[in-house]
């Protein structure tokens, strides 16, 4: 019976089209592109300040605006991303320079074409660099656009990551967007039993952690198990262990690999429990798994526009999360 249920929970992850996943890649390349310049001017880099410098950049700002258009690639980017591209350089908000963590979506993206190797921990980066030079796209080139994506138009063009590989990292990324999200649900977990047992006559349905949980894409559905999650977590990091989703476990919890000086001020790894982490380190993952989780969601269809404001509507892309299916051994 195990064995026919975890067959039922294991449906046949199905790809959109490669060009598909390369005009989507194409479109984020041009917009980071944007985000790498716009973010080097709200930081100063280097103290490069002169005219001579912003007006070079200005017109690299129009030239990557140029290409989307003459590249065609307008007609496949959001309308999110075709409204920051078309700002005036300089002009960015907050909610632009946030467009930043669709990096390791990119990253995940030029995975399943082929193009990167390996898929890093979910506590590493993508090498940003190798990301860009992965596809052959200079930004202000549209001719570089259509030379990366025109080998993937071909109706022979096959998928050219395995599928049981393809399966695994699926696996890997619902494991570490489940705990990212439990964290979340951790953090508030009081004030989240204090509303379930306010006077529900009250119908408050915009508070503060209401607010908070859906800033961070949090399922609704999976709101219920905040209350049980010191035992839950226990019990996850074990099956994602088992079931090689993550490498290691330490004190009960998913653990992260951090890099320490010692007294003789040598490197070391060590291994530290999820939950040790600080605020900064945790929502640096969490955006890592939320990014990853939406490119995987968008490419097998789960998703059905890249949005990842509607990431929190998906809790899995399996029929069950990957910790929770029976074994098929």
């Amino acid at each position: 019976m195990a064995f026919r249920a975890s067959i039922f929970l294991r449906q046949e992850l199905k790809v959109r089209p490669a060009f598909e996943l390369a005009l989507r890649s194409s479109c984020l390349q041009l917009v980071l592109s944007r985000w790498g310049l716009e973010t080097a001017a709200l930081m100063g880099l280097r103290g490069e300040q002169s005219a001579s410098n912003d007006d070079r950049k200005e017109r690299a700002v129009e030239a990557i605006t140029k290409a989307m258009y003459e590249s065609g690639l307008d007609e496949h980017a959001t309308d999110l991303e075709r409204e920051m591209l078309e700002k005036p350089y300089r002009s960015w908000e907050y909610k632009d320079y946030v467009y930043g963590d669709h990096w390791e979506s990119f990253g995940v993206l030029q995975w399943i074409l082929g193009r990167q190797h390996t898929i890093p921990a979910y506590y590493s980066s993508f090498d940003r660099a190798r990301l860009f030079q992965s596809t052959g796209i200079m930004p202000a080139d549209p001719t570089t656009v259509e030379k990366f994506v025109d080998p993937f138009m071909s109706s022979h063009m096959r998928q050219t990551v395995d599928a049981s590989q393809l399966q695994h990292e699926v696996d890997i990324s619902e494991a570490w967007v489940w705990r990212a999200r439990a964290q979340v649900l951790l953090t508030l977990r009081e004030e989240l039993a204090k509303e379930t047992e306010a006077d529900s006559s009250s119908k408050v349905s915009d508070t503060p952690v209401q607010a908070a949980l859906r800033s961070k894409h949090i399922p609704h559905s999976l709101r219920r198990m905040a209350a049980d999650l010191p035992k839950t977590i226990p019990l996850a990091a074990k099956r994602a262990h088992a079931k090689g989703l993550v490498k290691a476990v330490e004190d009960d919890d998913f653990a992260i690999t951090v890099e320490l000086k010692d007294t003789a001020g040598q490197h070391k790894s060590a291994l530290v429990p999820y939950s040790s982490l600080d605020q900064d380190h945790l929502d640096s993952i969490r955006k890592i798994a939320e990014s990853r989780f939406l490119a995987f969601a968008w490419s097998l269809g789960k998703a059905d526009s890249w949005d990842v404001e509607k990431v929190g509507e998906i809790v899995s892309i399996n029929p069950l999360s990957s910790m929770w299916t029976p074994n098929q051994s």
